[in-house]
């Protein structure tokens, strides 16, 4: 029986797979087709049967899990080609949408479009105040009935919409995550008029406080809805023809599965990099190295997350197309740096992304169309990657078309036409924006960065993870055996899991009993959850948290919550709450006498599933490489007789001094001149980095 898991990435479609009984793991990858998805997948999976030594067919009869991380929702959103949406909300708020928040104009963008503020404006809407419809209704902030909802309106609304052709609607009305009768009613009454119409109801996606994020998530979770549903059934359908006997679960923004009856359409944004920090998590705790960086360098983003005593944290906030959303989502910090970011010139800088080719034309190595120059086309000009053994040689690239791109488009304006010195400017530019990032989400949150270890997956990570670790300060980086499909690796690793919110401002102390009905009543709906995903009661598990504040403060700081409140556990909340925010701000920050306000409460209703433990063949030997070719030094400025070594013939135990490249299927892993790597038991290569002069 087999666990089998896929991955869209902007460029490549990855496929892990892994025989329960055995042990035995596989890997598939193919490229993203954006025209038609279910074509990659399918491609993927293949690809990995093949080296399971089974058919398509047979590896999909014989799976008993199957999880797909997708991202159709984030190719909805960011290329505006969701369903025509419109907006139910209560009358005199019709303008929240357009209004957002006074940060609306720069939220998520750089830091360089923030310095010129006069350059930026507010995004594209995705509803207008034509697609708005204000309803007469009213509930107070205690969830108190102040005006009845009009009936009558709501379905003339729903008859206007309609007939006007729209496929979603969003109902947010006012305090609804309080009380939410009126949204709940209407949605009912949508049924009746308009049953066609997919629905999304503010105090289901974003039960919390915040008029304008719980808003801007449903109309959001309406634009992709439909989307949504038709890519999964297309999926799903496609799937089952080829032999496919279980039910599909989707992985979740949280880090964790359902199904797709279940799913959520907007929390499967950034589904794939979740994934792949579950998957550093439980790497982090087998190695016995809880504290990681996790760091994945696909085809268009470079993203970070910190895993801490080998748990992953949660955004409070999302930033899409510079909306803010209420969504449970593991924190990642990205940009956009990748293999397919494009090179290019500003005035006499050189500026790399966040413009990419992805899959499709993608470089200009690839030799299917691509002419702008990429961080991939610059590594293969330095030598790090192999023109003949690319995806393990079933791709050849084309080291000319690549040198001749970032001639003509980076080296005839800065670098007198030296394409070689313009590509090692190319890798340097995007090491650096990489450790940059690293920086911001560890220096800037109150961590050292010398105290973790780094992790680097994605097909670019191990290429690129020598430079930028190196750069951002860490002793000891670790590219997994899986580096180039980590992602579906987490994907099959993962648990099931819900996500409850509740909103309810309360100033300690409190009563214990009023804290416990909280979180009673969320573990209730979350048991009822993990049953209709068929989970098990025995491998159930809840997990609280709260976040909360100094009294007429703005900003919240998340905590764990005890599993069952009582006088002690009450009395423990202020101490916990002002450790964390000490951490996060520093000694002497805390306000001791200003009173503290717990305002959100979540948990995390988790079906725990069994781990696979995998089974992989160690060659025996000592290290001889396979090859020798000139690869770019960047200590020398030049290029350097460099050995190769085949990645899958190396043994446990190997030692490899720098510089050298490790070739695997699907990605490459750089040793620099001064740094070391060893192979684990587990396959795994460890690059131990000097650290730097002072």
């Amino acid at each position: 029986m087999y666990t089998v898991a896929v991955d869209i990435g902007g460029t490549f479609t990855d496929v892990f797979a892994v025989d329960a009984g055995s042990g035995r793991a596989a890997m598939g990858k193919a490229l993203t087709t954006p025209a038609d998805l279910q074509r990659g997948v399918l491609d993927g999976l293949a690809h990995a049967a093949g080296s399971l030594g089974v058919t398509l067919p047979e590896l999909l009869a014989g799976a008993e899990r199957m999880v797909h991380a997708t991202t159709q929702s984030s190719n909805a959103v960011f290329a505006f080609s969701g369903a025509k949406t419109a907006v139910l909300t209560t009358r005199g708020f019709g303008d929240t949408l357009l209004i957002m928040r006074a940060t609306g104009r720069v939220a998520g963008r750089s830091v360089f479009e923030r310095h010129h503020y006069r350059a930026t404006d507010k995004p594209r809407l995705l509803a207008d105040e034509r697609d708005v419809f204000e309803i007469v209704e009213r509930v107070d902030h205690r969830g108190r009935v102040v005006v009845p909802l009009d009936a009558a309106a709501v379905r003339a609304a729903v008859r206007a919409i309609r007939d006007r052709g729209y496929r979603a609607v969003a109902v947010a009305y006012l305090f609804s995550h309080q009380n939410p009768a009126h949204e709940r009613r209407t949605a009912e009454l949508v049924a009746e008029e308009a049953p066609d119409l997919y629905v999304s109801l503010s105090s289901e996606v974003a039960p919390v406080i915040g008029e304008y994020e719980r808003s801007a998530t449903a109309l959001f979770n309406a634009y992709v809805g439909p989307v949504m549903e038709g890519y999964l059934a297309r999926l799903e359908a496609a799937l089952v023809d080829a032999g496919l006997k279980q039910k599909l679960l989707i992985v979740q923004a949280n880090g964790g599965v359902t199904t797709t009856a279940q799913v959520v359409p907007i929390f499967t944004v950034e589904s794939g990099p979740a994934a792949g920090v579950v998957g550093a998590a439980h790497l982090a705790r087998a190695l016995g190295t809880p504290n990681v960086i996790a760091t994945d360098v696909g085809g268009t983003t470079f993203k970070v997350a910190l895993v801490r005593d080998g748990e992953w944290s949660y955004s409070r906030e999302t930033v899409l197309n510079q909306y803010q959303l209420r969504l449970p989502m593991v924190d990642v910090a990205s940009i956009g740096a990748g293999g397919g970011s494009i090179a290019w010139v500003d005035g006499r800088r050189l500026r790399v992304g966040p413009q990419s080719a992805g899959a499709d034309p993608g470089p200009a190595c690839y030799g299917l169309g691509g002419e702008a120059p990429t961080v991939t086309d610059a590594d293969v000009v330095l030598g790090y990657l192999s023109p003949e053994r690319f995806l393990g040689g079933r791709m050849r690239l084309h080291p000319e078309r690549a040198r001749e791109a970032i001639r003509a488009h980076v080296a005839a304006a800065l670098y007198d036409g030296d394409a070689l010195a313009a590509a090692a400017g190319i890798r340097q530019v995007v090491d650096s924006q990489m450790a940059d990032l690293i920086r911001k989400v560890t220096l800037e949150r109150g961590y050292d960065p010398r105290e973790f270890a780094m992790m680097a997956y994605g097909g670019c990570g191990p290429a690129h993870a020598c430079s930028y670790g190196a750069d951002a300060g860490v002793a000891e980086i670790v590219v997994p055996f899986f580096a180039t499909v980590h992602s579906a690796y987490g994907a099959a690793l993962s648990d099931v899991r819900f996500s409850l919110r509740h909103s309810e401002p309360i100033v300690l102390p409190v009563d214990a009993a009023r804290l416990e009905a909280i979180y009673r009543a969320m573990e209730a709906r979350g048991a009822q959850e993990l049953a209709l995903a068929e989970v098990a009661a025995a491998r159930r598990v809840y997990r609280r948290w709260v976040e909360a504040r100094f009294r007429r403060q703005v900003h919240l700081v998340r905590i764990d919550a005890p599993a069952e409140f009582d006088e002690a556990a009450i009395a423990a909340l202020p101490a916990a709450f002002e450790r964390e925010y000490v951490r996060l701000f520093g000694p002497g920050s805390a306000l001791a006498d200003a009173g503290i306000e717990l305002v959100n409460y979540g948990v995390d209703a988790i079906g725990q599933v069994a781990k696979p433990a995998l089974a992989v063949a160690a060659p025996g030997g000592a290290p001889s490489p396979r090859a020798e070719r000139p690869v770019w030094c960047p200590v020398r400025r030049d290029m350097r007789a460099t050995p190769i070594y085949d990645g899958l013939a190396l043994a446990a135990g190997a030692e490899i001094a720098g510089p050298a490249v490790i070739e695997h299927p699907g990605t490459t892993i750089v040793v620099l001149d001064g740094q070391r790597a060893t192979i684990d038991a587990g396959r795994h290569t460890h690059i131990h980095v000097a650290p730097p002069k002072a």
